[in-house]
């Protein structure tokens, strides 16, 4: 499956992560993150917008479209005027 930038991911099983200074971070199924930017063919950043790992961002495995989700975006604008 492919991703736009923009886009909601939920995640559907908990893991951990580490981040790069070393502490661990419980991702529990349920929690959202977006996809910010595609890294490469095979790689997308996101960045995690709920739970204990909200506002770190993680390169990952996923396709990412280099289209933009048009519809997150306007509704964004639509929310803030």
């Amino acid at each position: 499956m492919k991703y736009k930038i923009g886009e909601k991911i939920q995640f559907t099983q908990t893991s951990i992560i580490e981040t790069n200074k070393g502490k661990k971070v419980k991702i529990k199924k349920g929690d959202e993150a977006m996809v910010l930017r595609r890294v490469d063919d095979e790689c997308g950043e996101i960045i995690y917008m709920t739970g204990e790992a909200a506002g770190l961002s993680q390169v990952i495995a996923i396709e990412v479209d280099g289209e933009l989700n048009a519809d997150y975006f306007a509704k964004k604008i639509m929310e803030d005027l």
